[in-house]
């Protein structure tokens, strides 16, 4: 009996007819996180990039469609509502409930910085066919009216956005963006001279396709400025 059980034990021990069952088990949790995983990276390059192309679009229908002039002169009447509806359509086939798009129009002040002429923001719902109006995340100044502007209202640029004619000078040498209160003979008051930039952003929530995945969502945020094509 002891003998039987010996040569059945090692018949046991030589036969490897499961073993490809056995490794395919460990494997498999480990290949379908890898694809999972793959899948999602893949998925979330794709919404970035959507995000970027939707700003660039913004910005470009704004550049070419508006006048910085006519914006400034009349900051009130001013509504990119239309343009901000279509770049986010550019989002498809992400939800577009979970964008927010921005438009500004900047006057530069000095090499870094800029002054707020005007700011509209919006979300909308899923499919975009109701549009609300929200917060923007900049605060535009009171120009043209004859007042004194706020430290609010400046708001930083990229250096190599700027050309040397786009800064204003003032007459006694000051920076414009710290000149505040309204203009007189020796200053030139933030917001009435220099270049102009339109600056488009848009803010993404971004959350993972498979929900049961141990990944948390992100906020996706490009910004793009443009000089406008109008004046």
């Amino acid at each position: 009996m002891q003998r039987i059980a010996g040569l059945m034990l090692r018949r046991f021990t030589r036969n490897t007819r499961g073993a490809v069952i056995v490794e395919f088990a460990f494997a498999f949790p480990v290949l379908v996180l890898m694809y999972l995983g793959g899948v999602y990276l893949s998925d979330r390059v794709s919404c970035s990039r959507k995000v970027t192309v939707a700003t660039r679009s913004l910005v470009d229908l704004v550049s070419r469609s508006m006048s910085p002039t006519i914006i400034y002169n009349d900051p009130t009447s001013a509504d990119a509502k239309s343009h901000m509806s279509a770049s986010a359509v550019v989002l498809s086939p992400y939800k577009l409930d979970n964008a927010t798009e921005q438009i500004s129009l900047l006057r530069v002040c000095d090499a870094t910085r800029a002054y707020v002429v005007w700011t509209q923001a919006q979300t909308q719902n899923v499919d975009g066919s109701v549009v609300t109006a929200t917060i923007p995340s900049q605060t535009a100044g009171t120009l043209p009216r004859n007042l004194a502007q706020s430290t609010g209202n400046i708001v930083p640029i990229p250096r190599d956005m700027i050309t040397s004619t786009m800064i204003p000078a003032s007459p006694d040498g000051s920076n414009v963006c710290e000149n505040l209160a309204p203009g007189t003979s020796t200053k030139t008051q933030v917001g009435t001279a220099g270049g102009w930039l339109f600056m488009g952003q848009i803010t993404y929530d971004y959350m993972p396709f498979v929900s049961y995945l141990p990944i948390a969502g992100t906020t996706m945020t490009d910004t793009i400025y443009m000089v406008p094509r109008l004046y």
